[in-house]
């Protein structure tokens, strides 16, 4: 079978990768041999002298002198198995000697087992240390140990553009695996988003799963503020999901905790190939999530780098110093701190990488790391307050709660932070051999879980309390029909969900406005209450078509997955087709209201046929709207055109049965105008009915072409 090209890209590429892992190793050890070969000067060395190395020494420029204590390392030599000549000796015996030439960075001076390195000003470079260690009354008997001494001054320029890189590596990381998971779970996880229910564990739930596969509590919060925006989820529901949010949020920091940055540029390197070179939609996005997750681990990686010579200059320490969480007034500061950096940035898994980061460089002790950590989740129930500004009452019930929810958590952690909660967290660490970051990431899983159980049992009473004292003003009223929101064009698969649900409820408004005219033309259109209702049901189906039509085509440039892509173009055409039916609706209440306001009507034999259309309309129209909500896209098109052809068949009888008449009876001009217009628009109706059936399958066909055949 012959090699494609793509085949043979990916060939080349492969091979690239590995020669240049095998020259990088080669290189490796090639300068491992020579630092080797070139610790020791060759003239000191006798054949079977043995180098043991001491723990380099490294130090910043004008550092202070440094002494270090030989009668460990001495110890050791006289224990070594492999020294027949120091075997016997005394460790206390031993006479030391600097064999090193003299030194550009450090000035080297023995005292007894004491060897003090004297740092020069300003010189900054590397050098070997070698000492040799014989036996006093027999100097033939001697070892040599070594060591690297180092005298580094920080380049802060290079160390913030790292910690800059990898810090925006890291946030692009979070992003591109959000949305690989996101398609990766397709149609399910959009479905997951449409359960509302009373039921609050299961509410929950459905917060928790959902915010660990986004990776985003704010991005939930937000999304369950537009549900309850636009009525499709209530304040007790929201409730739920949003104290589901900040448990699911938990699940970045154990993948912050993980010591697998080594891990990040090979997983960029074969998740890379797979994305450009595999066509099939699912490896794609397993290759997006691999990609985002390769970038998650190097950009931490590289901020780690870039961050690592903080710790060790004075300046940065004496910052550090003034924000650690020693006392109660410390943690307090480091609570605001966190807050305002997740305000800042709009992500409390940003707040939290820099915290494990610094901690894990050991420029933070748990103390302060978990205050911060507390702090950001105050922060991330900013960002929905904002949103929830100007909204209908529900929505601001809901932002309060979450603002109150973390805030009060927060005020009674710090109540037992001390006594109680930091020993909690060390115990449960120890036993579970975690390092600080594995703490900072249990921290905030305790807390967050803990505050659940805390708050569960009070959300009834909570949400009626806000039902009470947060209420709308007359002159605030909804500022649209759908409530959709741009914030959710940065994930797709709830977006699509979202707007989805919009095009349901356009399906039973427009089912509503055609019983409403069932129900008028069995009352002689006297209701004049239905009337109004229905044209009310008509605006709002109008609206509902514009900002569902825009919400979808800013997303759809946004959309990668193939099954969000198909779903989205279902949508606006059924918008417009269901839009188009309620028109139709209207025109034909419009058309017998016109009549009536001239003392005419519709002949009643004809009003029947009329009824018994709208009838057969309605029906095909119910069961569309069932197989949508039950999400079946298969077999829709044929029965309903089996239906079209009887209907239309029926329409035509009732059109040539009425032009019979009339050339019998006598008929006034508006009521020809107006049957002749109701016969049209019956038969027009069934027509898009056709047409949203066939919309309805396309996703079916765009994702399973072989499904339908």
């Amino acid at each position: 079978m012959p090699i494609t090209a793509s085949a043979r890209r990916a060939i080349v590429i492969v091979v690239t990768l590995a020669m240049l892992g095998f020259l990088a190793n080669a290189l490796a050890r090639a300068e491992e041999t020579n630092e080797r070969d070139a610790s020791v000067p060759n003239q000191t060395l006798d054949e079977n002298a043995q180098i043991k190395r001491l723990p380099d020494v490294r130090a910043l420029v004008g550092s202070d002198p440094i002494t270090l204590d030989l009668k460990d390392a001495g110890r050791r030599l006289c224990e070594d198995e492999n020294l027949d000549n120091l075997r016997d000796v005394d460790p206390n015996d031993l006479v030391w000697s600097i064999i090193t030439q003299e030194s550009e960075i450090v000035d080297l001076e023995l005292e007894g087992n004491d060897l003090k390195l004297m740092w020069k000003p300003d010189a900054v470079g590397k050098t070997t240390v070698v000492l040799k260690a014989s036996a006093k009354d027999s100097p033939e008997n001697s070892a040599f140990i070594s060591f690297r001494a180092e005298s580094w001054k920080p380049n802060l320029i290079a160390a913030m553009m790292a910690a800059l890189g990898g810090g925006g590596l890291f946030l692009l990381g979070m992003k591109r695996m959000s949305d690989g998971l996101q398609a990766i779970a397709g149609s399910r996880l959009r479905r997951l988003v449409s359960i509302f229910t009373n039921n609050r564990f299961l509410a929950i739930g459905v917060g928790t799963l959902v915010t660990s596969i986004i990776q985003s509590s704010t991005a939930t919060s937000v999304m369950t503020l537009g549900l309850v925006n636009s009525g499709l989820m209530t304040l007790k529901q929201a409730i739920g999901v949003l104290l589901g949010a900040n448990i699911g949020t938990t699940t970045t920091g154990w993948i912050f905790a993980l010591n697998v940055g080594a891990l990040g540029l090979p997983l960029l390197g074969i998740a890379a190939i797979f994305y450009l070179f595999c066509k099939n939609e699912r490896v794609k996005n397993f290759s997006i999530f691999a990609l985002g997750l390769g970038m998650i681990f190097f950009g931490l990686e590289t901020l780690k780098a870039g961050l690592a010579p903080l710790p060790e200059t004075s300046q940065f320490m004496e910052v550090m110093r003034a924000f650690q969480a020693t006392s109660l007034k410390g943690a307090i500061m480091c609570v605001f701190i966190g807050c305002a950096t997740t305000a800042l940035v709009h992500s409390s898994s940003a707040t939290l990488a820099l915290i494990i980061t610094l901690a894990s460089l050991g420029a933070m002790d748990l103390n302060s790391a978990a205050a911060l950590a507390l702090g950001s989740n105050i922060g991330t129930a900013l960002t929905p307050l904002i949103v929830a500004i100007g909204a209908p009452a529900n929505t601001r019930r809901a932002a309060y709660f979450h603002l109150f929810f973390n805030t009060t958590g927060v005020i009674w952690v710090m109540a037992i932070f001390f006594p109680i909660f930091l020993p909690c967290v060390e115990r449960l660490g120890a036993f579970l051999h975690l390092g600080i970051t594995g703490k900072i990431a249990l921290t905030h899983t305790i807390f967050n879980v803990a505050n659940t159980l805390v708050f569960l049992p009070a959300l009834g009473p909570i949400a009626d309390f806000l039902e009470r004292r947060v209420v709308d003003k007359e002159a605030k009223k909804p500022k649209s029909t759908t409530g959709l929101s741009s914030f959710l064009n940065d994930k797709p698969a709830l977006a699509v969900e979202r707007s989805r649900i919009e095009v349901h409820r356009m399906f039973i408004d427009c089912l509503a406005l055609g019983e409403n005219l069932q129900r008028l033309q069995q009352a002689a259109f006297e209701d004049e209450d239905l009337v109004a209702h229905s044209f009310q049901l008509e605006e709002k189906l109008d609206a509902a078509q514009d900002e569902t039509i825009d919400f979808i085509s800013r997303l759809m440039p946004r959309t990668f997955s193939l099954d969000a892509t198909a779903s989205a173009r279902e949508q606006i055409r059924l918008a417009e087709e269901i839009e188009t039916i309620s028109d139709y609706f209207l025109g034909a209440l419009k058309s017998s209201l016109k009549l009536k306001e001239n003392g005419l009507a519709i002949p009643e034999e004809l009003e029947r046929e009329f009824g018994a259309l709208l009838a057969d309309a309605l029906d095909s129209m119910t069961w569309l709207e069932q197989k949508f909500t039950q999400r079946q896209h298969v077999d829709l098109a044929q029965p309903i055109n089996e239906r079209r052809r009887n209907y239309v068949a029926h329409a035509k009888k009732i059109r040539e049965d009425f032009m019979e008449d009339m050339s019998e009876k006598q008929f006034d001009p508006l009521v020809v105008v107006s049957i002749n217009y109701q016969i049209n628009a019956w038969r027009r109706i069934y027509e898009h009915l056709l047409n949203i059936a066939e919309a309805m399958e396309t996703p079916e066909k765009a994702i399973n072409p072989r499904a339908l055949t």
